[in-house]
């Protein structure tokens, strides 16, 4: 039977999200109809409503909820399961379509993958997580994009040793779950950077050694004398020309013939092109000094890593009740972004049904 429902939407970029009512058909053979409780109010998506796009489009991609219905040809949940929604899928031996929608008074409306910031999405299954009791939480939604691409960054993109130093600029939700994760591997030095400096208190809950307003003074050189030298690692969640550059310059060199030098890690959306001079940096350049710079979707993630993520929440190394520091019912999700573009959001945001 159809599903009335409502959801997000968006006619044109720049214009403000409208909350309309919608019907979802019957769930196809691959499909699973789900409730959604909560979905995480991330930047990528604040990128998606300014970035063309000729049709409608919709949003949200990490969400928690209660499926209701499944296709034929679905095993791995059922009627009644809790499942996480993630944009992330697991390996299969076929691609999932983008996800679409008819919008009465609109035109067909349309995700990459999935859409979230509904009452209920109808969710091809690869992108569908089962959870246990023990995460039948709200806060584990954020698990599906920011855990993932943050801590990703650090345990698989550019992996941190124990004894090993860190630097993140920009300490929001993904920002955050970086430094979570460099504190997991044992990190020496886990240096956060923001402009914040309520945010850079927040970090230190989640393992920060050290904090920086990049407002006040040189972060490269501050980073550079808290760790004698510079970062084996740089994780960029703001992907600005000047964080970018920073990130690079902050890391370590290398030594020819003897060890490489640091990475430098982006997994913000970038906001204006980049010009490098890869000879002329500070703290020995790109070449001389054998650095890398690297740009990572998902964190590098697998769908498999998901609950390596969630064991870390419920053995208390990854503390995502404290990392949801808001939330907002879904009819005031113009709210929601507005806060998160002019950076009122503390750690990560939830919209809530």
């Amino acid at each position: 039977m159809p599903t009335a429902t409502r959801v997000v939407v968006q006619n044109e970029p720049g214009q403000p999200l409208e909350l309309r009512e919608a019907t979802l058909p019957d769930p196809g053979p691959h499909d699973v109809l789900v409730k959604i409780h909560a979905s995480g109010v991330c930047q990528s998506q604040l990128f998606w409503m300014h970035a063309p796009h000729p049709d409608p489009m919709l949003f949200g991609h990490e969400g928690y909820g209660t499926v209701l219905a499944t296709g034929s040809a679905v095993t791995h949940v059922r009627e009644g399961a809790a499942v996480m929604i993630t944009w992330l899928p697991r390996a299969a031996d076929r691609n999932p379509d983008r996800a679409s929608l008819d919008i009465p008074g609109l035109s067909t409306a349309y995700s990459p993958n999935v859409y979230t910031w509904a009452e209920h999405t109808l969710v091809d299954e690869l992108y569908v997580v089962p959870l246990d009791d023990r995460s039948r939480q709200d806060v584990v939604s954020v698990v599906g994009c920011a855990v993932l691409t943050g801590a990703g960054a650090v345990t698989h993109v550019a992996p941190v040793d124990a004894g090993g130093t860190v630097a993140v600029f920009g300490v929001g939700g993904v920002g955050l779950s970086a430094v979570a994760a460099a504190a997991v591997r044992g990190a020496r030095h886990i240096v956060a950077i923001d402009l914040s400096t309520e945010k850079l208190q927040f970090s230190r809950k989640f393992g920060a050694t050290h904090t920086i307003d990049a407002g006040q003074g040189d972060p490269v050189q501050e980073i550079i004398d808290i760790t004698a030298g510079g970062v084996d690692v740089a994780v960029d969640c703001v992907a600005l020309p000047d964080t970018v550059t920073q990130a690079l310059n902050a890391t370590r060199a290398g030594r020819l013939g003897v060890e490489q030098g640091g990475t430098a890690v982006i997994v913000g959306l970038p906001k204006k092109p980049l010009v490098l001079d890869i000879a002329r940096q500070t703290n020995g350049n790109m070449l001389t000094g054998q650095k890398s710079l690297v740009g990572t979707t998902a964190g590098g993630c697998r769908q498999e890593d998901i609950a390596t993520f969630l064991d870390w929440h419920h053995t208390g190394r990854l503390d995502l009740n404290t990392l949801v520091t808001d939330r907002y019912p879904l009819t005031e999700i113009n709210r929601a972004v507005a806060d998160l573009a002019q950076g009122r959001i503390l750690g990560r945001a939830l919209t809530t049904t």
